[in-house]
């Protein structure tokens, strides 16, 4: 797993992403967070939860559901971001 403060820069539809890994702990609290009371994975909740503490813009600044819709590319960089955070 990678650990807290590594990053990764990945390029999605021509748009450079920086992923920063948010350490072990948060990494689990995050999916923990992410559960509903049957221990089911939100998608809703886990991808708030990526785009807040892992998925940032190469140049600076957060991404959010609103900018994902002027911009493709949103299955990609989630996919990217679980297997980055939760390997």
């Amino acid at each position: 797993m990678a650990k807290r403060g590594e990053q990764k820069t990945i390029k999605v539809e021509g748009i450079e992403y920086l992923l920063q890994h948010p350490g072990l702990l948060e990494s689990i609290r995050m999916r923990d967070r992410s559960k509903n009371e049957a221990g089911s994975l939100i998608e809703e909740t886990i991808y708030r939860e990526l785009m807040e503490h892992v998925v940032f813009l190469k140049e600076g600044g957060k991404v959010d559901f609103e900018y994902f819709e002027e911009n493709p590319g949103f299955q990609e960089v989630m996919r990217e971001a679980m297997a980055f955070t939760f390997r």
